[in-house]
């Protein structure tokens, strides 16, 4: 686990003090802002934290992943895209929403957001419509 760490001043130029943010804080809020874009079906999290959650672990999957690299945040998020949507316009929503909501979240700035687009999600047949 990696902290972002950020010193605040205030209007003054007074040191308040120092926040610590986690890579997981910041996994999480990346994934609840891709999932927040239309199209998005869900987030995809590896096969062994689904396993672990069936049989009742605590796993912290979000389906985002953060890493620091050279100095400059990068996140890579997996998302399962529902059929009918296009590729590239949820791909640049994803992306722009995820910088958003860290920026405004926490003050620190995404260098880049990686969109995996992991399966074309289909309604389950309950839902399609019949013809008829």
């Amino acid at each position: 686990m990696v902290e972002m760490n950020r010193s605040y001043k205030d209007h003054f130029n007074r040191n308040l003090g120092e926040i610590n943010i986690t890579t997981e804080v910041l996994e999480k809020i990346a994934a609840t802002a891709a999932s927040e874009v239309e199209g998005v079906a869900k987030l995809h999290r590896n096969f062994q934290r689904e396993v672990g959650e069936y049989l009742g672990f605590d796993t912290q999957g979000s389906g985002a992943k953060v890493r620091w690299q050279e100095g400059q945040i990068a996140i890579d998020v997996n998302i399962h895209l529902l059929y009918g949507y296009s590729v590239p316009e949820v791909a640049t929503a994803v992306q722009q929403r995820v910088k958003e909501q860290i920026l405004f979240m926490t003050d620190l700035v995404v260098s880049e957001v990686n969109v995996h687009i992991v399966t074309i999600e289909t309604l389950p047949n309950e839902y399609q419509v019949s013809e008829g």
